[in-house]
């Protein structure tokens, strides 16, 4: 009886499949046979002035655009919602052309007046680019007909149905949602050489771009630079009102990882080098050596300032030997400037070689320290821009007093907002160093460029730059670069400090069980600018 009750209930959805196979069948045939279509058939040559770009597509899982420059590298950006991917490539350009037409342009209408023809031309070879897509896609749903044994007509319009329908999930959410103004944010692969040139000034980013017009202006004169910096050293990009620096940190006795710094730090033509800790390991006699590279990061042939915080694996003689550097400031409750964005910072408390089963111990120590570096920042008139600290322990009751808090410590980039400060964590500038090479997986080498704002003394945006490995020879095909807007970097700091725990304000040594093991006392001259 219960078989019986089974088979009766089974045979309404047996008829159902067999009503709806002749459809289905057909319809994803189709749709399969539209989507191979788009991704290996469709490719457009366009002629834009003075470049040709070859455009390509192929559906993907979120909607992004690439521009690739050869050989320099790529820019892309997440552009639309709908599920494809596009991806245009600069095969040849002719950049003396192009160059004329930029200094050529009338003084009354600059750029926009200039390259009102190429953006008629590159929306003319967009909706070619579109049409062409279409067109294809739905030839090829019309060869999904050669997977069924039995063809015919009523089939054949079913395959392309569904290449119809595959292709309206593919276009219509791009066509509505297509931003070109992404690309103010973009994530750059390529050279290391070129990132600079490719990606722009931050204040192109943070200016709104009302046309299209106005983006291909950028375009264009980004591209003019990069292919010039072929044969030149990266323009300078350090204008429009914001201070660069660049932040390392967990160096870790990696000389590779300060080779990377300091060509960062002359690519990206930054004004300081801040380092929030972490140069040593084991605190072994011969690591201070490594420290006398701290006076090679030059940009523009000068010496940069490298300010420093001392992390938790740094002796106290790699701290004197960092502060031995002509251009290095060592800071530890005191403070220093970088063209007008002031920086306080305070070492590490602890030193935790040979000491790991005290993490948890240390690290109440810092939340409770932290204490005291958010009334040292209220102390101090003016109130500081920036706190460097090795670990985001040392500034958790910090947060609210300060508007950026730069450290390091968990080899991991970090973004967050809390109470209006902005913590920035960096990766590890030395790929951890030593104990880094142990690793199956090795931790890429890690670095983050931050444009302040001289107004508001706050970042506007943060490029993260990532180097899964380093050659001798050259840095290419492993290198990126992600720009992140932050929003805002434009507007003043407003105090609103963290609320402290009742149980740390009242009594905040009673919160330790024991006192830590410290590093001895370590007293240094900081050299003001």
């Amino acid at each position: 009886m219960r078989a019986r009750r089974v088979l009766s209930s089974a045979q309404p959805l047996g008829r159902i499949a067999r009503t709806l196979a002749p459809w289905l069948l057909p319809l994803l045939a189709g749709a399969i046979g539209a989507l191979l279509a788009v991704t290996f058939l469709v490719h457009e040559d366009a002629r834009i002035g003075p470049v040709t770009v070859r455009l390509s597509a192929r559906p993907a899982l979120s909607g992004s655009s690439r521009l690739a420059l050869p050989p320099f590298g790529s820019v892309s950006a997440r552009t639309h919602l709908g599920p494809i991917a596009f991806h245009a490539t600069l095969d040849d350009v002719d950049v003396p052309e192009l160059g004329r037409m930029i200094d050529n342009a009338p003084a009354s209408g600059g750029l926009a007046d200039a390259l009102a023809p190429l953006e008629r031309q590159a929306d003319r070879a967009a909706a070619v680019f579109l049409l062409k897509l279409a067109l294809l896609g739905l030839a090829g749903s019309l060869l999904g007909v050669i997977a069924f044994r039995r063809r015919s007509w009523r089939v054949l319009r079913r395959c392309l149905l569904g290449g119809a329908i595959a292709l309206q999930a593919l276009l219509i959410p791009t066509v509505a949602t297509f931003d070109v103004t992404a690309f103010r944010a973009p994530r750059y692969q390529g050279t290391v050489e070129y990132a600079p040139t490719l990606i722009g000034d931050v204040r192109t980013g943070v200016q709104r771009l009302h046309t299209l017009r106005d983006e291909m202006a950028l375009i264009s004169e980004n591209l003019n630079r990069a292919y010039d910096a072929l044969a030149q050293p990266p323009p300078d990009l350090a204008g429009g009102g914001t201070v660069r620096v660049l932040h390392v940190s967990d160096l870790h006795l990696n000389p590779t990882g300060f080779d990377l710094a300091q060509r960062l730090a002359a690519y990206f033509e930054v004004d300081g080098v801040v380092d929030t800790g972490d140069m040593g390991t084991w605190g072994l006699p011969i690591e201070p050596a490594i420290a006398a590279k701290v006076r090679g990061f030059q940009a523009n042939g000068k010496q940069l300032p490298y300010l420093f915080v001392k992390g938790n694996h740094d002796s106290p003689d790699m701290v004197r030997a960092v502060a031995h550097n002509p251009n290095a400031r060592v800071l530890n409750w005191s403070a220093t400037t970088i063209r007008g964005i002031s920086f306080y910072g305070v070492g590490d408390p602890s030193f935790s070689p040979g000491e790991g089963y005290r993490t948890d111990e240390f690290e109440l120590l810092k939340r409770s320290k932290s204490i005291e570096v958010g009334e040292a920042i209220d102390a101090r008139v003016p109130r500081p821009d920036v706190l460097l600290v090795h670990d985001p322990q040392l500034a958790t009751y910090a947060a609210g007093h300060v508007a950026t808090v730069l450290d390091g410590h968990l080899h991991a980039f970090g973004l967050q907002l809390v109470n209006g400060t902005r913590m920035v964590t960096d990766g590890t500038t030395g790929a951890a160093g030593p104990d880094g090479f142990r690793n199956k997986n090795p931790q890429p080498y890690s670095a983050e460029v931050l444009y302040f704002d001289t107004h508001s003394r706050r970042p506007l945006a943060v490029d993260r730059i990532t180097v899964d490995s380093l050659r001798t020879d050259a840095l290419q095909s492993t290198f990126s670069v992600q720009r992140i807007l932050l929003p805002e970097g434009e507007t003043p700091f407003v105090a609103n400090p963290v609320q402290i725990p009742p149980e740390l304000l009242q009594s905040p040594e009673n919160a330790l069980r024991q006192p830590p093991r410290q590093a001895p006392a370590v007293t240094v001259t900081t050299r003001q600018p």
